[in-house]
């Protein structure tokens, strides 16, 4: 019994027989042997090898994912007898290192092979005194079985037949080339909520209605195909989830469910699915298999071997189903509540979740397109498709087109149901143009009086399918509050009947399927006590187009950090940058608070000196409210200054910022490295934290009554060393023509009417990246700055703290410093 770890080098497979298995805990060494290298097809190989044959015996794919190599390429690192690597598996996550014991002497093992030590390096992933993770975790990622299980699966197998059999189950096979799953028909949240019964009914069972793309698995003598609702093939596009349905034991198997990805908060997104659903050559689909990792979440087992299970209960279905699939991998099973599925409908509420399906427990299969009351769809909230029938042109930015007109069917004709505006970026404007502007037509092919509109307004055929959320109907049949979501690509347009609630039974499309990539859900803003000050205006405004985010994410985000942000902003005068139309529209900084700011909000009259020393009138943000006010205004990133109201002419921090140019971003972590081990030297401390663009910067904490003189000569002082000792790729030039592709090392933020973007400010960029304070040992070649964004920080800090939390606390000896900076400049002089 032993693992072995496999990894990339050189479109191998380097092998090491790790005895007891990977650690957590950063004290432990695993012993690794170092074995031959095996093809690159050994990777998801899970299987029970025959006795006589190498490695005889159950082996499972115990952990996949991606290895990213840390400072040098695999290949050296295995000449040098050192490895860093980062691993982003189902179970493995974090900085790892090989260490070959002896050095560069490669000294083997008794039977000749070499001997390495495998250790976790401290990062948020490592954990002391825990249980053993291949303890906690001992099922393969791909089948979901143990290893003993595995090497029982023959007998698994067996037994399933057996029961599948005595169930009644009849032999045949499931025809899915042509099968359309079985449909849902839907209830709204307010109906559900009404009617208590739909919730708490003896004989159903509730599972959580998961928001990704229905897709059909059938494995047949080792192929595995994949099919969308509409039937089209899919699992070019999902070559994990192919390969985890082969894993699985039975011969023959038909497997129901979705294909999910989760948003930072740990939920089913649809819309952050786009990049898999639309991904076409094989670059664009590995790219999307790294930036968008999947689960098939199956809820349902339509064939077992030879038997074809569609006529027996559901609820033996499931049963068969758990114990075919036990574990958790890239495939799980969808569990479910029986009888009372009030408790996971409030759960959904609550997390922002879909909703649930209600499903009669002893039902059969029966697929579509009939919709039944044995499965019912109850929402949380109201999202639908529906067919473009039309456009109308906009203002601006938008003259091209300002919303889609809607409609759906109603058995006989087309139904005007309203149009959509909100959520449409240049980047949809653009597909959605390109669909429609070939299908114009002279007529509306809608019934119903459009919504009153100035402008011009084109008819379309009704072709294209959109999926919109929206808050409610209006007593005129029309859709209120619209959110565009995507264009549904497999979807009849005729099967899209969406229609008030007395309706809505057979109206509700139960797959979700392709569209662009929108906002995933914003963090929800913590509950503050009293009512708020703020009135908040225009929230659904579009503010990253390419993304979909608007303001009202925005404000949620600065609501959610709050708590940490507001220590740092204390006392601090605030300069903001105002983007009023988002992103791509005109913005302006603004030192001054405007007219019409409320009396509550805090302000702080001081002498700009870059402004001819005139007086500005600055805000001082001291409160969630206070935060949540200058969001409303429309400012995205917050600069501050480096000192606080009641001492305005002393540094409380030195800041230096690594402006990479033209520089990859992994030469600015090497100087930020460096800088640290200059700080060592100095005994001061450092506090990293992305930019939130492409850069990096280090806060270097004063403590009080330090004057800006003194904290400008410093820093410049600790720029210059550090500049001289990477004079091959860094600069202190402040013209960019003369840097000649070099980073430049900016001290000079550091002023008294200098300012620096604060920590967790979000910043005017695509994917609304965050200026995100960092722990020193997340500071690595592997860092990526765009992974932390307004979704992902506040659980981020929620986890881990704030890496600055301490940091205004610091006392340094600044004089010490002074003095042996005097030292380690001295070999330069004259230089």
């Amino acid at each position: 019994m032993h693992w072995d770890l496999r990894l990339e080098m050189g479109g191998t497979l380097a092998s090491f027989a790790v005895p007891r298995g990977p650690s957590l805990d950063p004290a432990d060494k695993r012993l690794a042997v170092q074995t031959e290298h095996h093809p690159i097809e050994y990777l998801d190989f899970e299987d029970v090898i025959p006795e006589g044959n190498y490695g005889a015996g159950p082996m499972i794919a115990w952990d996949i994912g991606r290895v990213q190599y840390l400072e040098h390429p695999a290949e050296a690192g295995e000449q040098s007898g050192k490895i860093d690597f980062v691993l982003s598996g189902q179970k493995l996550k974090g900085r790892y290192a090989l260490v070959r014991t002896g050095g560069k002497s490669r000294e083997p093992d008794e039977r000749g092979q070499p001997q390495w030590l495998l250790l976790k390096k401290p990062d948020e992933h490592s954990r002391v005194g825990e249980q053993e993770i291949v303890e906690r975790q001992p099922h393969s990622v791909l089948s979901g079985l143990t290893i003993t299980e595995i090497g029982k699966k023959a007998e698994v197998v067996a037994e399933l037949l057996e029961e599948a059999r005595a169930l009644g189950a009849r032999e045949g096979s499931v025809p899915t080339a042509e099968l359309i799953p079985m449909l849902c028909s839907t209830l709204s949240s307010r109906r559900g909520a009404e009617a208590g019964g739909e919730l708490a009914e003896r004989g159903r069972l509730y599972e959580l209605k998961v928001d990704g793309v229905r897709i059909i698995a059938d494995k047949h003598a080792g192929n595995v195909s994949l099919r969308y609702r509409s039937l089209r093939p899919a699992a070019a596009n999902y070559p994990e989830v192919a390969r985890a349905v082969r894993a699985l034991a039975p011969e023959r198997l038909v497997l129901d469910g979705e294909i999910v990805t989760f948003d930072p908060r740990g939920r089913p997104s649809f819309p952050l699915l786009g990049p898999r659903i639309q991904a076409r050559t094989p670059q664009d689909i590995n790219l999307a298999r790294i930036q968008v990792p999947v689960n098939y979440v199956v809820f349902d087992l339509l064939q077992l071997g030879p038997y074809d299970l569609r006529s027996l209960p559901l609820i033996e279905r499931k049963r068969l189903l758990k114990r075919l699939l036990p574990g958790r991998g890239v495939i799980w099973v969808n569990d479910h509540a029986l009888d009372d599925g009030r408790p996971l409908f409030e759960w959904c509420k609550k997390a922002g979740l879909e909703g649930v399906v209600s499903k009669l427990a002893r039902g059969p299969y029966r697929e579509g397109p009939l919709r039944t009351q044995d499965w019912i769809k109850l929402k949380c909230e109201k999202e639908d498709e529906f067919v473009v029938v039309g456009w109308i042109s906009g203002k601006n930015s938008r003259e091209r087109l300002g919303a889609l007109e809607l409609g759906s069917w109603d058995g006989e004709r087309w139904v005007y149901r309203g149009r959509v505006g909100s959520g449409l970026g240049d980047a949809s404007i653009d597909d959605l143009l390109a669909r429609l502007t070939p299908l114009q037509r002279d007529s509306d092919p809608a019934v119903g009086e459009p919504m009153p509109f100035q402008g011009k307004r084109y008819h379309t055929e009704p072709r294209v399918v959109v999926r919109v959320s929206f808050l409610e109907w209006t007593p005129d049949e029309r859709l209120r509050h619209t959110v565009f979501v995507g264009v549904r690509e497999d979807i009849d347009p005729r099967s899209c009947r969406a229609a008030p609630p007395d309706y809505a039974g057979e109206g509700e499309v139960a797959a979700p399927a392709p569209g662009p990539t929108a906002a995933p859900a914003a963090p929800p803003a913590p509950a503050r006590e009293g009512k708020s000050r703020v009135a908040l205006t225009n929230l659904d405004k579009i503010f990253w187009p390419d993304d979909g985010y608007t303001k009202g994410d925005l404000i949620n985000y600065y609501a959610a950090i709050s708590d940490t942000l507001l220590p740092l902003l204390r006392d601090r005068p605030v300069m903001l940058v105002r983007y009023p139309d988002g992103i791509t529209g005109k913005n302006f900084y603004q030192w001054n608070v405007p007219r019409g700011t409320p009396d509550w909000v805090q302000t702080l009259v001081l002498r700009d000196e870059e402004r001819d020393g005139k007086n500005v009138v600055s805000f001082l943000v001291d409160s969630a409210d206070a935060l949540v006010h200058i969001a409303n205004l429309g400012c995205i990133p917050l600069h501050v200054l480096a000192c606080q109201r009641h001492a305005l002419e002393h540094c409380d921090f030195l800041t230096i910022d690594f402006d990479l140019g033209e520089q990859p971003f992994h030469v600015g972590v090497k100087l930020a490295l460096s800088l640290r081990e200059l700080l060592n030297e100095l005994e001061l401390p450092g506090y990293p934290k992305t930019s939130g663009q492409s850069g990096l910067h280090v806060l270097i904490p004063m403590g009080p009554g330090i004057p800006f003189d003194t904290a400008k000569a410093l820093v410049e002082l600790i720029g210059r060393v550090l500049q001289l000792r990477h004079s091959d790729v860094s600069t202190m030039e402040r013209r960019v023509s003369e840097r000649r592709g070099r980073v430049y090392i900016d001290t000079g933020q550091t002023g008294r009417s200098r300012t620096i973007v604060a920590p967790y400010s979000v910043r005017a960029y695509p994917g609304a990246t965050v200026s995100t304070p960092l722990y020193w040992e997340e500071v690595h070649m592997a860092l990526d700055p765009r992974q932390h964004t307004m979704f992902s920080v506040p659980a981020r800090v929620a986890e881990r703290g704030d890496p600055m939390e301490n940091m205004l606390r610091e006392r340094p000896n600044i004089p010490q410093a002074v003095a042996r900076l005097g030292k380690l400049l001295e070999p330069f002089r004259g230089a």
